[in-house]
């Protein structure tokens, strides 16, 4: 009997039940496909453990997040559930009325809860194994790959997490519906559609102050923010920003209402005009109870749409030019010396001399090989594993680069575009007095020639910038351009008005910077005068020898281990904590990046920052959304009388509908327009900062987050403005 009247119940209510069947429906299928992303990695060609990993990792960091998004979740379908008790009160307490003891009432509803639990979790998990079908050729997109031997990948794991995590929702639901009917008293629940919400009236005129000055609170929130960059989220001025976006916001929607009406009321003309006053007064009456809210769910749309364009745009900054910064097989980098005193990026040297004495001082059997082999990696590493190598190795180029002492790139920076000075100079504290970094022609000749480059000259008294990092772009060509001069050991040498454009060396990013190629003789002058490299950088073409790029990835390990074994002895390592075969020394070889090894990580952390951006951004839309339609339909419950009254004295059905249409569009546009000022703040400044700088285009990802909104939120917009007339129309054809 219970079971017949929860089925009956439901199957009138289903206009009710329409956002939180949605709600529970997203939730489901979304919570599904993020978690059994791990599943997908049996489409691909796992090679080696580094590809695993990428799968294991990213399917780590989502289920991480997954609790936060089930506690999300649940509030969500717990503040949902509200609203339909709310409005099933008069319900219940006829029930109540005809000798149905509280008890089966609260029977009744752990029914419906259970019924349709049940049905939005399996349908939920039939729309998510859908979705993770789909996600399987995204994430081949994601890696350029495609997927050869298709087949529908089903989670066991994922399926567990999804019914664990809303099987326990469910409960929470039902217990808090079963206090919340047996709380109430029969008078209550009999009145409950009777009584009114008491709408608080505020001042116009404080309203009028304090809207004022939250505008003057948001401006000075973007100001500190641009000024602070976003640089650092310890800044001050940025916990300022973000302290003063959050009172000024709430300041805005508890004002917003009394000083608009305030405002609409002396303008007659265009108040008392149709339904304008009605409209604005049921606009006002939730703006005016539900500010919180509404100020709640505009800081999670600002978090929502701000974490997905900056994720997208990060996954283009990290990982846009992968196949470019990757020319070669594998780059071997031998760190030759560093302390905490001397950089080996950017060398302060003041004497030639002075970082060969300290590694000779602290690290004499690096030191000693380096000099004995005259730095050659390649040699080092031929000699102790001759038959590997050249089983493994087609072609090497070495490029050793150095500091000129006494020529800074500050002397350079003195006579380019003084803005373009300023803006490198805020990039690093210390690169204006750093010496500036050359290199060899032949060395760089013999790298280009790797990659099929053509070879480079130099005239007499020439030099050449080299230069394909897009931060460094802008003070490369305007060296060029301006033809600067240098004087390395006594040798003027000119700039040519060319910009080299070669990639030294494996690497995340495209990151040749402003690097001085010059001829033999000035490099080999200050070898003479007792220089060191500041690093040797051993870019290998693997042979075609019909192994895969993971065989030749080991093949090319065990080379270098049988030149430095993990055991060997000594003080003079170079980076601690890394696990390969071999050990990590100064030199001849501190760290190795292989492109197949680059490639893997780029494609790892681009499905990690995608889905997690996709993940988030995609359930604080559904959340915010579901809010808002929620509320929306209370309103519209609460307020039937009214539309049936003005149905009564002679407005139309279209006329009311048309209200209602506004009512929604404000509803929902008014949060969604304050949370997009705010991000285009926040975006513009991190465009400014990172996007630009590196040459990638904000707009796309600006896009794809306007899609996701458009989606998601436009859906529920449409979805609430329906279902709200429909139950304006019932109730006038019922009258």
């Amino acid at each position: 009997m219970l079971v017949k009247l929860a089925c009956r119940n439901i199957r009138h209510s289903v206009r009710d039940y329409t956002i939180y069947f949605l709600t529970l429906l997203f939730g489901v299928a979304v919570f599904y496909a993020f978690n059994s992303v791990g599943s997908q990695q049996i489409l691909f060609d796992i090679e080696s453990q580094a590809d695993a990993d990428m799968f294991k990792q990213t399917q780590g960091f989502l289920s991480m997040f997954s609790a936060l998004i089930a506690g999300v979740l649940g509030f969500l379908i717990l503040y949902s559930n509200g609203f339909l008790i709310r409005r099933r009160k008069r319900e219940f307490g006829t029930y109540m009325l005809l000798g149905m003891p509280a008890g089966q009432v609260s029977c009744v509803m752990l029914i419906e809860t259970v019924l349709v639990g049940l049905l939005s979790l399996v349908v939920g998990l039939v729309l998510g194994f859908l979705l993770s079908q789909a996600m399987s050729f995204f994430t081949a997109a994601l890696f350029g790959a495609t997927i050869s031997n298709y087949q529908f990948v089903f989670s066991p794991l994922a399926v567990q997490m999804t019914v664990l995590c809303f099987v326990g929702i469910y409960v929470v639901v039902a217990l808090f519906n079963t206090f919340t009917v047996n709380r109430q008293k029969l008078i209550d629940l009999l009145h409950a559609n009777a009584k009114n919400q008491k709408v608080t009236v505020r001042n116009p005129w404080v309203c009028l102050v304090v809207f004022v000055v939250s505008l003057g609170i948001l401006a000075y929130a973007y100001e500190e923010l641009i000024a602070s960059g976003m640089v650092m989220l310890d800044d001050p001025q940025f916990i300022r920003a973000t302290i003063c976006m959050l009172v000024g916001t709430f300041l805005f929607f508890w004002s917003l209402a009394g000083f608009v009406i305030a405002v609409l009321t002396r303008a007659r003309g265009v108040y008392l005009c149709g339904l304008v006053p009605f409209t604005v007064r049921q606009i006002a009456s939730r703006v005016n109870t539900a500010f919180l809210s509404l100020w709640i769910v505009c800081i999670l749309l600002f978090f929502s749409v701000t974490v997905f364009s900056v994720g997208m745009g990060l996954v283009q900054v990290l990982t846009g030019n992968i196949e470019a910064a990757n020319p070669y097989s594998a780059t071997l980098i031998g760190q030759v010396y560093a302390d905490s005193a001397v950089s080996s990026v950017y060398d302060q040297s003041t004497a030639i001399d002075q970082r060969a004495k300290a590694m000779q001082a602290e690290a004499p059997e690096r030191y000693e090989q380096g000099m004995a082999y005259d730095w050659d990696m390649a040699t080092v590493l031929r000699a102790n594993a001759p038959e590997l190598w050249a089983q493994t190795i087609a072609a090497s180029a070495q490029l050793d680069t150095y500091d000129a002492v006494g020529v800074t790139y500050g002397s350079l920076f003195d006579h380019i575009d003084p803005a373009i000075a300023a803006h490198m100079s805020e990039l690093s504290d210390h690169i204006a007095e750093s010496n500036i970094v050359v290199v060899k022609l032949s060395q760089v000749n013999a790298v280009r020639a790797l990659t099929g480059q053509s070879a480079l000259d130099l005239g007499a008294g020439e030099c050449l910038i080299a230069n394909n990092m897009e931060i460094t772009k802008e003070v490369a060509a305007d060296i060029a351009a301006n033809q600067l001069s240098i004087d390395v050991m006594g040798r003027p040498l000119t700039y040519r008005n060319e910009v080299v454009d070669t990639q030294f060396q494996n690497n995340a990013l495209l990151a040749t910077a402003l690097v001085t190629v010059v001829p033999d003789a000035v490099v080999d002058e200050l070898i003479a005068a007792g220089a060191i490299p500041l690093q040797c950088w051993l870019d290998v073409m693997y042979a075609d020898n019909g192994n895969t790029e993971v065989a030749n990835d080991e093949a090319l390990n065990q080379i270098v281990a049988a030149s430095q074994p993990s055991d060997l002895p000594g003080f003079d390592r170079g980076f601690a904590g890394r696990n390969a075969a071999y050990a990590s020394l100064l030199w001849p070889v501190t760290s190795i990046y292989t492109a197949h090894e680059m490639t893997t990580q780029s494609g790892g952390l681009k499905m990690l920052i995608t889905y997690l951006a996709i993940y988030i951004g995609f359930i604080f839309l559904i959340a915010t959304a579901a809010i808002l339609a929620v509320q929306q339909l209370s309103q519209t419950t609460d307020s039937l009388p009214r539309y049936r009254m003005l149905s009564r004295i002679g407005c139309s059905q279209r006329a009311l509908n048309r209200s209602l249409l506004v009512q929604v569009l404000v509803y929902f546009l008014l949060p969604l327009s304050v949370a997009l000022c705010h991000t285009a703040c926040a975006v513009g400044v991190i465009s400014e900062k990172l996007f630009t700088v590196m040459g990638v285009p904000v707009a796309g990802p600006i896009a794809l987050a306007a899609v996701l909104v458009l989606v998601v939120y436009g859906g529920y917009l449409l979805a609430t403005y329906l279902t709200s007339r429909s139950a304006v129309n019932a109730s006038l054809k019922a009258s």
